[in-house]
């Protein structure tokens, strides 16, 4: 007897104007590790703006990493001068 197929994985990466817009809600999901990113135009736009857009998305990281902190998430990393933010669940 064949098993069904398993549901896709969730992805552990998300963009921070996902969170800060409300169009992702992390409240249910199933891992414990995540990181954030700006969004794809926000990348191709600072690396277009020869680094004048950075502070800008790296705002937009710190104010999404900042606002999971009140869901039960906390940053334990930042890298590439916070342009990613990796945060883990607290226990429950």
């Amino acid at each position: 007897m064949t098993q069904p197929p398993l549901p896709p994985r969730p992805s552990r990466r998300f963009y921070a104007d996902d969170i800060l817009s409300g169009r992702v809600n992390l409240d249910g999901y199933p891992f414990r590790y995540i990181y954030l990113q700006p969004s794809m135009g926000g990348a191709m736009g600072a690396a277009f703006s020869f680094g004048a857009q950075i502070p800008n998305e790296v705002d937009k990281i710190l104010t999404a990493a900042e606002f999971l902190e009140t869901r039960g998430w906390e940053v334990v990393n930042l890298e590439q001068g916070g342009l990613i933010a990796h945060l883990r669940r607290r226990h429950r």
